[in-house]
């Protein structure tokens, strides 16, 4: 444990939580608007940096500060000015919009000297005054005003400034598992370690949900908040004691740097945004630099997103086909379908390259829907009895009408049941749970086949089949692959197979590509095959060649027949 869990690392002096009892900070300044006292609360407000902190000259010290921008020094100094000269009330008090969550006032002081005094806003009735009410740290409207206003400095006070949007992973699932107060308190421990890890010159905002934001001051280059970074990664995914629970997060942390990488608030903060996301393929938690291929991909993954809805909305995809072969004999018994697109600028595309993209567009109920329809609608004019599979996503799960679309795609095509297979992973069974298992049961009832893809690859394979009656297992090509050495995927192959037969479900083995494979597959007992040995996945004007070539007596034996 790091010392810091449930409750240790109160906020530094000079953090950001909204403290209406605060000391106010103060700058003192004479006649020739030369800087005398500054406080140490006046300091941390301001956000001084070293620099700032030892500046003779008002304009100057102010003019340093990443939290005031142009128009609102440009007004503080007048004030100050107007302050000086004869006549003029003995206080002023301030309203500056380039100046958010603090409030100003100019007074006369004793001896021919003047003072800025200021401290963070109070909150006003329904509203936040800049701040997070849960955590007390800015919120994303002072994160973001902050930020313009230490980009709008003029060059020759223009220091390098940082942006690190960090991203909690596994806050959600506290919520869930132990209480949304736990999940609360996680925050709160979060962002005093975050507080207690930068400068009193550095701004820490909690932008939404589990996101949090460091505005990085004087950074003199991409090493500078690179190291920053690392620190917060390390120190966010300690482990945390809350409320007697232990808990870890993963904390994932994307980083721009200015002006190398931008120079606008809202382009910093959307590389950054593309920097933390690139770290979402790691396992561990991590940091990243932005990167120009970074843009680069998002460019091209925004030309997807927008491709791939007009290709859902004009169903411009198209199915191809892969045969199946039971053995020992290698007669065909059907087909899987498998999607593809044909993008108009890259050429046929293979699921893995778009489909990822669609579930996360939420665009897989109609993909899914579609494939359903057409894969029945072709394999109706097949010979009998050759079947089709389908694999289906979870979306298609999510509002509970799989069965009705199942028998409307049979109905419509007039495919018998018998004909239809339904591939599902683990995955589907998971995220839908007692919805999936009723809707599922429904389907094989009509008498449709409904089989376990990828079986062996998850965690609970052997408990969903205490659950559910699957017709077929379908062993993950990753131990077909591995036959030919023995060792643990000859094991594996060979349990499942034995598992199969006294469950009375047959089993199928994908990604079948060579003869010493085809010649294990067929000494462990497997029932149906399927892979490059017999067959690539070929469109529908080439079903009829494979269908000849595989109901030849020698089929199994020819590897190059289709």
């Amino acid at each position: 444990m790091d010392g810091m869990a449930d409750g240790d690392g109160a906020p530094k002096p000079g953090g950001q939580e909204p403290d209406t009892q605060a000391a106010e900070g103060l700058l003192s300044f004479d006649a020739e608007l030369n800087v005398g006292l500054v406080s140490g609360r006046a300091v941390a407000l301001l956000g001084l940096p070293r620099s700032g902190r030892h500046a003779r000259g008002l304009h100057d010290v102010l003019e340093a500060s990443p939290r005031l921008d142009r128009d609102a020094v440009a007004a503080l100094v007048a004030q100050c000015l107007a302050a000086t000269l004869p006549g003029a009330e003995d206080e002023f008090a301030l309203h500056l919009p380039g100046a958010p969550g603090l409030r100003f006032s100019v007074r006369r002081a004793s001896g021919g000297s003047w003072v800025i005094a200021l401290a963070a806003e109070t909150r006003l009735a329904g509203g936040t005054g800049g701040f997070d009410p849960l955590t007390g740290l800015a919120d994303r409207a002072m994160f973001e005003a902050r930020l313009a206003a230490a980009l709008d400095r003029p060059p020759r006070r223009r220091a390098g400034s940082a942006v690190l949007l960090c991203d909690l992973e596994g806050i959600r699932a506290v919520n869930n598992v132990l209480g949304h107060a736990i999940g609360e308190d996680l925050l709160r421990a979060a962002g005093r370690r975050l507080q207690a890890a930068v400068r009193d010159a550095d701004l820490v905002a909690r932008m939404a949900g589990e996101e949090f934001a460091v505005l990085q001051t004087e950074v003199a280059d991409g090493d500078h908040a690179a190291a920053l970074g690392r620190r917060l990664v390390e120190l966010l995914g300690r482990p945390y004691l809350i409320s007697g629970e232990t808990v870890v997060v993963t904390p994932r942390i994307g980083i721009a740097v200015a002006p190398t990488d931008g120079m606008g608030a809202a382009e910093l903060l959307r590389r950054a945004a593309m920097a933390r996301n690139e770290t979402c393929a790691e396992g561990a938690g991590g940091f990243r630099r932005f990167s120009p291929e970074m843009d680069r991909r998002w460019q091209e993954r925004r030309a997807m997103e927008v491709a791939l809805r007009r290709a859902v909305a004009e169903n411009a995809f198209e199915l191809h086909f892969q045969p199946q072969v039971a053995l020992p004999e290698g007669r065909l018994t059907g087909f899987e379908a498998l999607i593809r697109w044909r993008h108009p600028d890259r050429g046929m595309l293979a699921p893995p390259v778009f489909l990822p993209v669609a579930e996360q567009l939420g665009l897989m109920q109609g993909i899914g829907s579609w494939v359903l329809r057409e894969a029945c609608r072709i394999a109706a004019g097949w010979p009998a009895p050759l079947t089709v599979a389908v694999n289906i996503a979870p979306a298609q799960l999510e509002e509970g009408r799989l069965p009705e679309e199942v028998a409307a795609a049979l109905a419509d095509s007039g495919l018998p049941a018998d004909r239809l297979e339904l591939e599902v992973t683990e995955t589907v069974l998971l995220a839908n749970a007692d919805s999936a298992l009723s809707q599922l049961l429904a389907i094989r009832a009509s008498g449709v086949g409904i089989a376990m893809d990828d079986f062996g690859t998850g965690y609970s394979s052997l408990t969903q089949l205490r659950v559910f009656p699957f017709d077929q297992l379908k062993i993950d090509r990753s131990f077909v692959q591995d036959l030919p050495a023995g060792g643990d995927a000859a094991a594996i192959v060979r349990a499942v197979t034995g598992l199969g037969r006294s469950l009375g479900m047959a089993v199928i083995a994908e990604g079948v590509e060579t003869e010493e494979q085809l010649d294990r597959l067929r000494a462990e007992g497997c029932d149906v095959a399927q892979g490059y040995l017999f067959g690539r996945a070929v469109p529908v004007s080439q079903i009829p060649d494979v269908i000849r070539a595989l109901s030849r007596p020698d089929a199994a034996a020819l590897p190059e027949a289709v």
